[in-house]
């Protein structure tokens, strides 16, 4: 593994150190706000993964010139992987079943994620989903910022940057794009885009796109089907003012992949997924006990489950608008409007739900009805139950813009109020695998209690109410060559949690946790500062400063489950106390440190950083509620570096080469119970390698290129206690295309192949979830019992070939 570090890290070190008096002409650029883009022929900019940036904080991005050479099912992560500081990896090649990231070791629930600047992540645990946002053929720019947050982004779960998305605008000519994609594990994908080019007077321009995709899972039964839809437009109202709007709709359904422990993969081997044998259930007879997970033709299904019932619908839908307005030459005003809807389920969704029986009484609402139609209330019956959830996400920015000599001000407000409804209720399921309302959305089809009430294992809402003042001055000295950036934002959030009765339990039978009204009400604020420095040395080279905090409040799931004590009597909970919420917000300081070196030629970025946390938060298990549960994990620190560099060797030959290196440490040991502590001082953060690099080249010429990739992830801890660890890996992508000549009829016919994880490597990627999940030890620690950690296993080579064309 070290000798496979240091080949790579070899070969991208040579980027880092190649000589830049060589190239001493510079070709004109064009300035688009903090980004400056170059033309990308012969340029060190020509693989669209580094740009010339300005801004004084580390930040990286990627443009349209990278992503339109990449397979166009891909989701946003995949896109950003060479960046240096992220850590990401995706459950299938195709882009269509998820994945996470991780930059700077923070994980995607710590980083704030918008797309034209409205936040996309969960407004209750902060999770992101990166196959439900946006087709790659829409998207003309990702940007990365490690550790510091924009002082305006609208975030209150970001404290280690932000990652925003911006969509490409309608074409000034009127056109129509088809494309076609298809590939390994019977992928498909079928796209359609309409752009109306310049109407009226050339004030007015809109597309408008539609693109279903669908593939099989590379391992085990099961697949993927996603229906997604565009829309933007662009309003010129003329003397520098606009308004911009966009609407994104997806509707997707994918099953899962099985996660499995080192010793599954031992027994099974890395193959082995959910069962394709659907439970059937026991014949119904009155007076007497039928149990489904006993009866002889489910002996395996305890085992394997069933993959149908193993599934994530979703759909979502999303509007912006950007409004510009231009009050004179120096002062501008900015509103940016936002709505976003989601509804979905997913989960491992098979579950044995115990009829009440003469128990009933010691149950929230009286125990379950007889579910199979005999007539008593005895049998154990499986059924198909989901973690639902519906969200109402109205939001706004304003900011008002204004040019004072050399000071650059801005100012502004941003205001969002979140309605999330978050329950668990059961369907029936027949002998066929078939389920009567899949989706979760027909509230006549759901099980019920004896009272009438919906059996659930969880009965939630929350409103969220967040906001944000925001100031900061740009101020430029010493004939521009000194920037200075001083800034300051006050963000906060109430959280108004209101839990109904519910069983608490995806068997169905009651648990005390959750089975009685409660309600949760608090607030978290912060007054987050920042301060940012650059100072140009000559026309080519400039450092940087920046230092900024940020803060993350807590996510909703903290507040489940807090009941303890007490009793169900006539199917309601008496005599139990509420516990307090177990975790505080979350606080980080960033700094960074950095140098920049730009020519035509040769890009070089650089940075130091370092981060300390305070009250880090993780997910753990808790030996007191038998339950994970949010921790503040104590203070923490993290150091290191990050390295990109983009080279042109030649007018068609470019590279582009990133290094990054992290040590995180933990300062305190946790507390997981009243009695029980970790010794979890001095130990890394999990899935945090403490090396990343990644290498591209890229030949380009006469409407063809190719190009290939490679990135090396380090080895990495799986636990808190740092008792288990991973090794690294290296995967190679690569990918070719031509541009043939257009005819009368079809402009730009090209065709691409993709090609993802060249030479099939095979690897683990650490199953966390999207809420900093870990394992806290693996093997017995203090005399506190292990628990293996759960792994997904690399998709394996996958290929793809893409077919585009205009009309």
């Amino acid at each position: 593994m070290q000798c496979k570090l240091t080949r790579l890290s070899l070969l991208i070190s040579g980027l880092f150190v190649a000589g830049a008096p060589a190239f001493a002409q510079t070709t004109p650029t064009t300035e688009v706000g903090t980004v400056t883009v170059q033309g990308s022929g012969g340029t060190a900019a020509a693989t669209g993964l580094i740009q010339a940036e300005e801004s004084p904080k580390a930040r990286s991005s990627v443009n349209r010139d990278y992503i339109e050479k990449q397979s166009s099912n891909g989701n946003p992560y995949q896109m950003i992987n060479l960046l240096p500081g992220v850590n990401t990896y995706d459950n299938d090649g195709t882009g269509l079943f998820g994945g996470n990231i991780r930059v700077r070791g923070f994980n995607s629930d710590q980083l704030g994620f918008t797309i034209n600047g409205a936040p996309v992540n969960d407004s209750g645990n902060y999770a992101v989903y990166p196959q439900e946002y946006t087709d790659a053929e829409n998207l003309c720019n990702i940007f990365v910022t490690q550790g510091s947050t924009d002082t305006e982004a609208p975030h209150v779960g970001a404290t280690g940057g932000n990652i925003g998305m911006t969509t490409c605008a309608p074409e000034d000519e009127r056109r129509i794009r088809v494309t076609n994609v298809l590939g390994s594990n019977s992928l498909w994908k079928r796209y359609v885009r309409f752009d109306s080019g310049k109407l009226f007077d050339g004030r007015f321009k809109f597309f408008l796109s539609y693109s279903k995709t669908t593939a099989d899972k590379f391992k085990g039964a099961g697949g993927a089907i996603k229906d997604h839809v565009d829309f933007g437009a662009n309003l010129d109202l003329g003397q520098g003012s606009f308004i911009n709007g966009s609407i994104l709709y997806n509707k997707a359904i994918n099953n899962n992949y099985r996660s499995l422990t080192k010793a599954q993969i031992a027994q099974y081997g890395t193959g082995y997924d959910f069962g394709t044998k659907a439970p059937v259930h026991q014949p119904a007879l009155a007076g007497t006990a039928q149990n489904d997970t006993t009866y002889s033709p489910n002996a395996s299904i305890a085992n394997d489950n069933y993959y149908a019932y193993s599934l994530n619908p979703f759909k979502n839908w999303l509007a912006t608008v950007n409004g510009h307005f231009q009050l004179s030459p120096t002062s501008s005003i900015d509103v940016d409007p936002y709505f976003w809807y989601g509804f979905g389920t997913g989960g491992n969704q098979l579950q044995n739900v115990k009829e009440g029986g003469v128990a009933g009484a010691s149950q929230v609402g009286g125990g379950v009805r007889d579910i199979n139609g005999d007539g008593d209330r005895l049998d154990t019956v499986y059924a198909y139950q989901g973690s639902v959830q519906k969200t109402f996400r109205p939001g706004v920015t304003f900011k008002f813009n204004q040019q004072l000599d050399n000071h650059k001000l801005m100012a502004g407000y941003w205001y969002e109020r979140s309605r999330q409804q978050q329950n668990g209720p059961f369907s029936p399921v027949d002998s066929n695998g078939n389920i009567a309302d899949l989706w979760l959305e027909n509230s006549d089809q759901w099980l019920r209690n004896a009272d009438g009430s919906v059996l659930q294992y969880r009965d939630t809402m929350t409103i969220s109410t967040a906001q944000s003042i925001f100031l900061q001055d740009s101020i430029n000295l010493m004939n521009d060559k000194l920037n200075v950036q001083v800034g300051g934002r006050y963000s906060s959030i109430d959280r108004d949690f209101t839990n109904y009765p519910s069983s608490g339990s995806s068997s169905g039978t009651a648990s005390n946790a959750s089975a009685g009204y409660y309600k949760v009400k608090k607030s978290y604020a912060d007054l987050l500062p920042s301060l940012g420095l650059r100072f140009q040395l000559d026309e080519r080279q400039s450092v940087f400063f920046n230092a900024a905090k940020n803060f993350k409040a807590p996510g909703n799931f903290s507040y489940f489950n807090l009941l303890s004590g007490g009793s169900i009597v006539n199917g309601q909970l008496v005599g139990a106390t509420q516990r307090a919420v177990p975790v505080d917000k979350e606080t980080s300081w960033n700094y960074d440190l950095g140098y920049r070196y730009n020519t035509d030629k040769w890009m070089f970025s650089s940075s130091v950083f370092y981060i300390d946390y305070h009250n880090r938060i993780a997910s753990a298990y808790n030996a007191d509620t038998n339950s994970k549960t949010d921790y503040n994990v104590g203070d923490s620190t993290s150091k290191g570096f990050e390295l990109e560099s983009g080279y042109a060797l030649t007018r068609n030959l470019s590279m582009y080469g990133s290094l990054s290196y992290i040590k995180s440490k933990m300062k305190d040991d946790m507390r997981n119970s009243a009695t029980q502590v970790l010794p979890t001082s001095g130990k890394e953060f999990p899935d945090t390698p403490n090396w990343l690099s990644a290498l591209s080249l890229q030949y380009q010429q006469d409407g063809w290129y190719v190009f290939g990739q490679a990135k090396y992830t380090g080895n990495r801890y799986t636990t808190l206690v740092n008792d288990d660890s991973i090794g690294g890996y290296t995967v190679f992508n690569a990918g070719a295309g031509i541009t043939l000549p257009s005819t009368s009829w079809m402009k730009k016919p090209t065709i691409r192949l993709n090609a993802y994880n060249l030479f099939d490597k095979q690897y683990l990627n650490l199953s966390s979830g999207s809420g900093s999940q870990f394992t806290t030890n693996a093997n017995t620690v203090n005399g506190i019992s292990g628990s293996a950690p759960s792994f997904y296993v690399g998709a394996p080579r996958t290929f793809t070939v893409t077919l585009t064309a205009d009309f």
